[in-house]
């Protein structure tokens, strides 16, 4: 009974976290008429506030310059415009390639030690000058409209951070299409829940914050999960805009996409966990029931299928429904080995790609969640491929 138990309560919570979550989120948009569709809003206000936009960077002395350059070709008016490149101990010429540049808008933060992300952002807010925050990568480009896109929306006084249209750039990659397939699904959610006005999560490429909302991170928390909250717990919320476009490629290889799901889960979960504390979770049930169905309980999908597997070897015998299902497991496992085999010979088949990618994604999160238990939590890490 509690092995039968076990194998549908494991099947319920992967169908509830990959279909069902969203399917209630939808209902209840339409059940409330949430903002079928956003309007595109251009107009800055008659006085644009002024802006700091926020690099934190480690070795990219290929990329900082073309960065900026990015950066200097927003629609935005010049003198409401500061750029702050952040070189966390990097190695290379980082930072004098962004000295290099001749605007006077770049201000060049030359850290000696490589102390993480987390440390070198606090510091860069500390030097800013703008009333809002603007914090991205240096692999990030930015469409020329993004500003006026964002900015429009903190006119909404309840609007404390603005998250950006994050499109990743495939490049006929197999591994990073089977990713943007799977950002898809993630912007989706987020677009609903935006909607509801119960977002609780942003994009650390693309993403705006007033900064006297602004509280200090943690030495391994990031940008993009902690600082929602942040700004939720005082009042406002978080607003994903989908006219505010910006492009990143995702992780190229398969060794670069499993070490950066250990990585950004083991850092998550904790800086989830540690941010809401248990009177957030009775105060904000909302945001709670957002956090659990849309982060936690998919970081704990692996051990849910793992769970299943096993529960159904056991029961394989006691119904030939159990005999299906087991059956369709090996079916899946197999379509992931095959999906491996067409990725390593470059060979584009989708629906493997997209097998194989949400498998290795499970592994990486599997090990992120056991390090987070262990407290092994990277504050520093190095650069995707």
């Amino acid at each position: 009974m509690l092995v039968e138990s076990i194998f549908w309560l494991s099947l319920f919570l992967i169908g509830y976290i990959y279909g069902g979550y969203y399917f209630i989120l939808k209902v209840i948009a339409i059940g409330k008429k949430a903002n079928p569709k956003e309007k595109r809003r251009e107009t800055l206000p008659e006085t644009p506030p002024p802006l700091s936009v926020i690099i934190a960077a480690y070795n990219e002395e290929d990329r900082i310059a073309q960065r900026i350059n990015d950066l200097v070709a927003l629609d935005y008016p010049e003198e409401k415009l500061q750029m702050i490149v952040a070189s966390d101990g990097s190695s290379d010429r980082t930072a004098a390639m962004a000295l290099s540049s001749r605007d006077t808008r770049v201000r060049v933060l030359d850290f000696r030690q490589n102390r993480g992300r987390a440390a070198v952002h606090n510091d860069a807010v500390e030097a800013s000058s703008g009333d809002i925050l603007v914090f991205t990568d240096a692999e990030t480009r930015f469409d020329p409209q993004f500003l006026r896109n964002v900015i429009p929306h903190f006119l909404d006084e309840s609007v404390g951070c603005v998250v950006g249209n994050l499109v990743y750039r495939t490049e006929n990659n197999a591994v990073a299409e089977a990713e943007s397939f799977y950002w898809k699904f993630e912007k989706k959610l987020r677009k609903l829940e935006s909607d509801l006005g119960i977002l609780a999560t942003a994009t650390g490429a693309c993403m705006a914050v007033r900064k006297n909302l602004w509280k200090k991170l943690g030495t391994t928390d990031d940008v993009d999960f902690v600082t929602p909250l942040d700004i939720i717990v005082q009042g406002n919320r978080v607003f994903f805009s989908t006219e505010a476009f910006a492009y990143d490629v995702p992780p190229q290889s398969m060794k670069s996409e499993f070490h950066t799901r250990i990585r950004q889960t083991s850092r998550n979960l904790v800086g989830t966990l540690r941010r809401w504390t248990w009177p957030y979770w009775i105060k904000y049930p909302v945001i709670s029931w957002v956090l659990i169905s849309h982060k936690i309980l998919r970081w704990l999908t692996p051990y849910f299928l793992l769970a299943v597997l096993l529960t159904n070897a056991f029961l394989f015998n006691k119904h030939p429904i159990y005999a299906v299902f087991f059956g369709c497991q090996v079916f899946f496992y197999l379509l992931a080995a095959f999906g491996y085999i067409s990725i390593k010979r470059n060979i584009k088949i989708p629906l493997l790609s997209s097998i194989f990618s949400f498998f290795i994604a499970n592994i990486g999160m599997a090990i992120g969640v056991l390090n987070a238990l262990i407290g092994r939590i990277p504050a520093i890490y190095k650069k995707a491929e």
